[in-house]
């Protein structure tokens, strides 16, 4: 089991090693910034609070994603371009329990009457993507966009996570919860679709994912 974090990680530094390849063939490339919903906050386990608090509940806000993307591809007539890019993605969660009962760090039962586990996950990652060229499309508009102003694409992204928990409650000696250890993230992109309504400069994608950090994202983008 320990194998795929390694794995992960090698495929990781594989990736980031192409991004020089691709600043050197052509620096075109694409800045989003969105707004993504993730199975972290919906999947995130607190079954085992409920058995041993009064009450619990959990909410979540949307995650926040960067992304970069830069073509490896030269010229604008060839069928397929292979993209570079690399993603940054925060996620939040907040889980409330009620007369929490809990063995401290001292090994003495305790009940707190109310405790609030703010979570963050942060995720890091690299990504190829295989964007088609709509050119020869014989519609000239995808999703109500010229076709010479949009990109439909899909691919693959590899990507590190790592956590932040902070507790509110007035026991110095409360025992530490973890609510997420999963180091990597595997995703496929099932379709991503970028489009500039006026000019090839500012624009708006969405993308439709399984997998982590996200399975569904949209927002602005901005052509270099």
């Amino acid at each position: 089991m320990r194998r795929l974090p390694v794995v992960g990680l090698f495929i990781l530094v594989l990736l980031f090693s192409m991004s020089s390849v691709a600043q050197i063939k052509r620096m075109d490339g694409l800045l989003s910034v969105d707004v993504s919903y993730s199975t972290f906050n919906f999947t995130s386990d607190i079954s085992e609070l409920a058995d041993s608090s009064a009450t619990v509940s959990k909410s979540f806000y949307p995650s926040l994603s960067f992304a970069g993307d830069f073509s490896l591809t030269k010229g604008s007539r060839k069928k397929w371009r292979v993209i570079f890019g690399f993603s940054y993605t925060n996620q939040a969660l907040s889980v409330n329990a009620t007369d929490y009962r809990y063995v401290d760090q001292m090994g003495d039962l305790a009940i707190d009457p109310y405790v609030t586990w703010s979570i963050t996950k942060s995720t890091a990652g690299a990504r190829l993507l295989f964007s088609y060229n709509i050119q020869h499309m014989k519609k000239r508009k995808i999703f109500g966009f010229k076709k010479t102003s949009c990109l439909l694409y899909t691919g693959i992204s590899t990507n590190i996570n790592w956590y932040g928990i902070r507790e509110n409650t007035a026991n110095v000696n409360f025992d530490k919860k973890s609510f997420g250890t999963r180091l990597t993230d595997y995703q496929l992109v099932a379709l991503g679709f970028t489009g500039f309504p006026y000019r090839k400069k500012v624009g708006v994608n969405c993308e439709l994912a399984w997998g982590g950090p996200y399975f569904i994202k949209a927002g602005v983008v901005i052509g270099l």
